[in-house]
């Protein structure tokens, strides 16, 4: 659960109002209600629901949804092209909250009321569960591809290069920070161009470039001056890159897209720390190249593909194999040390093409969001830790 100090909200809200109109991974966690006092010793007194924003539009067609965010087990994030949806009642109904021409491709929640939206060389945020949306700065080092915030005003994000945030970038980045929200952005020093960052408090932090991973203590203005982890297997000089999620102080995980292609095998292997990166473990890899090659537990498919932290020791991955026509699914607890194989996703359901995302605010309730057979936006959700799987979008 992330703290929230009401003058923190306070000075946000100013941050964006100043600049005008126009989705970290782990779910965020809601408070815990008092225990009533009329409440038998083992019983739970009912949760209200949260109030869904007022200002909607209709939800028409939507083309494809790129990023996925769950708060909690009732509100959940999502956006893509063209749009902001939300739902404060598990996504029994899901309402549309923002339009507009842009591809948004991340969603970053904090609270149930402090988020922000990013894609397509805007920024947007909000502090009043999307009823409002203000666009906010980019950094002088060029567009923002990846933010990631810690509190109400305390965020970092990787900002100049080219190509899709999912595919790592392909000229050098800058790491930005901004203390104000997202008003205004400064360039920290950074080991090596960053591909992703994840912090979990003013302080502790993560950088992952290529097949390596640096960890902060002081908001990301010093780097160790080696790598906390590198990937111990060869890239022959093609192009890696590594994403990033962060689960408390200490603890990440890190997916490594890395290694030469074969018949239509796509490289991935998935790293955890629990200890500040004083010790990793390898969970799982692709099964025909580099599982096999570091002797990894193989993954659910061939190609890497989104994954969720649930906490330091639990986290879901999807793997599409196009072939086979199905995404895969992986339920892994202790720290990797079990994995469950969970069912898949049929293509028909979820396209192993297009981009896709998962969120897991438990280990039985998830949702994964991108786009369906016919060519539409799809949310899927699941109560049953992925054994089945229902559509919310389209109905």
């Amino acid at each position: 659960m992330r703290p929230v100090r009401t003058v923190i909200a306070i000075m946000f809200a100013a941050a964006i109002a100043v600049t005008g109109c126009t989705a970290h991974s782990a779910a965020v966690q809601p408070g815990t209600p008092s225990p009533s006092t009329t409440a038998s010793p083992t019983s739970n007194p009912p949760q209200p629901e949260p109030t869904p924003p007022t200002t909607t539009f209709p939800l028409g067609r939507i083309e494809r949804l790129d990023a996925v965010q769950a708060v909690g087990s009732q509100t959940v994030w999502a956006v893509g092209k063209g749009t902001i949806l939300t739902t404060s009642n598990g996504g029994r109904t899901w309402l549309r909250v923002w339009r507009g021409a842009q591809e948004l491709d991340q969603v970053d929640f904090v609270n149930a009321s402090t988020g922000w939206a990013l894609g397509g060389h805007l920024l947007l945020g909000t502090v009043d569960r999307g009823q409002h949306w203000r666009q906010l700065g980019q950094p002088t080092a060029g567009p923002l591809r990846r933010v990631q915030f810690s509190s109400p005003t305390q965020g970092w994000g990787v900002a100049g290069g080219s190509g899709q945030p999912s595919q790592g970038p392909r000229v050098t980045t800058s790491l930005v920070h901004t203390s104000d929200g997202g008003r205004t952005w400064s360039v920290l020093a950074a080991p090596a161009p960053p591909q992703s960052v994840c912090f979990t408090g003013t302080a502790d932090g993560w950088l992952a470039s290529g097949t390596s991973v640096w960890r902060s203590v002081d908001g990301g203005h010093h780097w160790g001056p080696r790598p906390s982890f590198t990937l111990p297997a060869p890239t022959y000089g093609l192009p890696a890159f590594a994403e990033l999620q962060c689960a408390r102080p200490g603890a990440a995980w890190v997916r490594f897209d890395a290694g030469d292609a074969a018949a239509g095998h796509i490289p991935y292997a998935l790293y955890t720390t629990r200890d500040g990166g004083a010790h990793w473990r390898g969970v799982l890899g692709e099964p025909g190249t580099l599982g096999s090659r570091l002797g990894l537990p193989a993954g659910p498919g061939n190609s890497p593909g989104p994954f969720s932290v649930i906490d330091p020791s639990r986290a879901v991955l999807l793997s599409p194999t196009p072939a086979a026509e199905a995404t895969g699914a992986m339920l892994i607890t202790q720290a990797g040390g079990r994995l469950q194989r969970l069912r898949d996703i049929p293509q028909t359901r979820l396209s192993t093409i297009s981009p896709s995302s998962v969120s897991f605010a438990s280990a039985t309730r998830g949702w994964v969001v991108g786009t369906g057979g016919a060519g539409r936006a799809v949310i899927l959700a699941t109560d049953d830790g992925g054994r089945s799987w229902q559509s919310q979008l389209p109905a």
